[in-house]
């Protein structure tokens, strides 16, 4: 027989291992983003270093993990802030940055951001899986909307670009695209979440550009 006092050591083992999860998964973001970076040539190394694939690590975290959205939410949030400082970490290590970038005001400002991502697209990510119709199709709405919204951005910023790096700035924003709707093709899995998700996303994806601009998103 399950008894309280049973449950709230489970309860609580189950949020370690998904903190551990999070934790994990921010590292292999970060330092990943470097990696890519270094070893991939372009437009593929783009990828690794856009806002929107970060933000697709949270939306992933929160499709493959299957619990509720507030343990998505933090779990997304922990794994960008993490990722975060990985991602400059591993920059010292390799000597590409000095250890100060870690609490730098652009370290705190990306780990602001993470927050925020990783509510929006940790929820969202979970939703693809929720018991709610409207759940599913906003979710999958919002995981491609934020790549095909920094397509949209990068394409918008063509202008004033020239030779090899508009060329590259082309092609990260076609393969952005693609990846946009393979995930919303992936996530959405049915017709009858697939159609309202399309539609839905595409004003998202005018709201994700509009949001990347403002913030000053750039390659």
């Amino acid at each position: 027989m399950t008894t309280l006092t049973d449950t709230v050591p489970r309860a609580s083992l189950t949020d370690l291992r998904l903190l551990a999860v999070a934790v994990a998964s921010g590292i292999v973001l970060g330092v990943g983003d470097l990696v890519v970076m270094m070893n991939v040539p372009f437009p593929w190394a783009n990828l690794a270093n856009s806002s929107a694939v970060w933000a697709l690590g949270a939306f992933v975290l929160g499709a493959v993990l299957r619990v509720d959205p507030l343990r998505t939410a933090i779990a997304g949030s922990v794994m960008l802030v993490v990722a975060v400082e990985a991602y400059y970490g591993y920059a010292a290590l390799i000597d590409m940055g000095g250890v100060a970038a870690l609490w730098s005001e652009v370290a705190r400002t990306w780990m602001v951001f993470g927050v925020f991502a990783g509510v929006i697209f940790g929820v969202a990510g979970a939703w693809t899986s929720g018991s709610a119709w409207w759940q599913r199709v906003v979710g999958s709405a919002f995981g491609a909307a934020v790549l095909l919204g920094e397509a949209l951005h990068t394409w918008a910023n063509l202008n004033g670009q020239y030779g090899r790096f508009r060329t590259e700035l082309m092609q990260t924003s076609i393969v952005m695209a693609v990846l946009g709707v393979l995930v919303l093709v992936v996530s959405a899995r049915r017709p009858a979440v697939l159609t309202p998700a399309a539609v839905a996303a595409v004003p998202t994806a005018v709201f994700c550009a509009a949001a990347f601009s403002a913030i000053g998103i750039a390659y």
